[in-house]
């Protein structure tokens, strides 16, 4: 299979995932959340470049705060469909609070749907304080970010090919 067609392929399950997760969440349903959590780690560990993410909810059940780790590149993840900044500074209290610092250099929310336009940084760097760094447009990600990564790989790739 083509690179073009594994990509177009991949709009079409998450796009079907996307609208799975809407019409659950609006049924008051988590369970495609914890199924989401596992079927993201394969193409998050490729755009995150964290090859050793795994789900801590299987480590601890409700792990709090974070839901996948790569504890050797320090990246955590929180999955969540709850795209309000009120998600945003609860997740961001608990791992201040969790001393998850301690753990992990970077943070990402994982938003299974479409995230929200924009995100008030002014609030986020009161919560953190400048202990480390999260910025919203950089650690909100949602699907379309992570196609949108995929494909940069994808011209990356040709154009290197290009070019020797």
């Amino acid at each position: 299979m083509k690179p073009i067609e594994i990509e177009n392929k991949l709009r079409e399950v998450v796009s079907r995932l996307i609208f799975e997760v809407k019409l659950s969440t609006n049924q008051n349903r988590q369970d495609v959340n914890l199924v989401s959590e596992d079927a993201w780690i394969p193409i998050l560990k490729t755009v995150l470049q964290c090859p050793y993410l795994k789900n801590l909810n299987k480590e601890k059940k409700n792990f709090p705060g974070i839901d996948l780790g790569d504890f050797t590149n320090r990246v955590a993840i929180q999955v969540t469909s709850t795209t309000n900044i009120d998600k945003v500074k609860s997740t961001l209290k608990t791992f201040k609070e969790k001393n998850y610092k301690n753990s992990f250099d970077e943070l990402f929310i994982f938003v299974l749907v479409d995230k929200q336009k924009s995100y008030s940084q002014e609030a986020i760097d009161k919560i953190f304080d400048n202990q480390i760094e999260f910025i919203a447009n950089k650690h909100i990600i949602d699907p379309g970010d992570i196609l949108e990564k995929l494909t940069s790989f994808r011209v990356g790739v040709q154009t290197d090919d290009v070019v020797q």
